[in-house]
């Protein structure tokens, strides 16, 4: 399942989390897609790839029964590739019950699947925020 264009795969993995689908969120990347993972919510900075890695990614946010948002700020689109600059904020509740909240500006590179849909292909939750080229956390591959 993928978006009608690149612009869209942002706003359509914003639905899936908030209708709480692992299965819709994931099927929103490439089967050899990467992922940048997020320490607050993964407990670890580390790239998943594969279907298998977007799928414990995707449903370690679904985890925080989220509610997210996200504005894709600039798509640029050559041949089959595609790539976004979004901003977005997930709102949920921590494995301890607590509200809890994670932002940051990503990078998102898509590509378009032969029946004309994009998914995600490489993405980076945190790579378009300054603050992180900064103070960035060594993560593994």
């Amino acid at each position: 399942m993928g978006a009608p264009s690149p612009e869209l795969c942002n706003l359509w993995l914003a639905r899936a989390f908030n209708a709480q689908d692992v299965d819709a969120a994931a099927a929103m990347y490439h089967p050899d897609a990467s992922i940048v993972q997020v320490d607050a919510v993964h407990g670890g900075t580390t790239v998943a790839r594969g279907a298998e890695g977007i799928r414990r990614t995707m449903a370690a946010y679904i985890g925080l029964k989220p509610h997210m948002d996200v504005v894709t700020h600039h798509t640029t689109v050559s041949g089959d590739f595609a790539m976004t600059r979004s901003q977005w904020l997930i709102k949920g509740v921590d494995k301890a019950g607590k509200p809890t909240q994670v932002h940051h500006h990503g990078m998102e590179v898509h590509r378009k699947l032969p029946d004309g849909t994009w998914v995600f292909f490489m993405d980076h939750p945190f790579g378009a925020d300054p603050s992180w080229a900064i103070e960035a956390p060594p993560y593994t591959e």
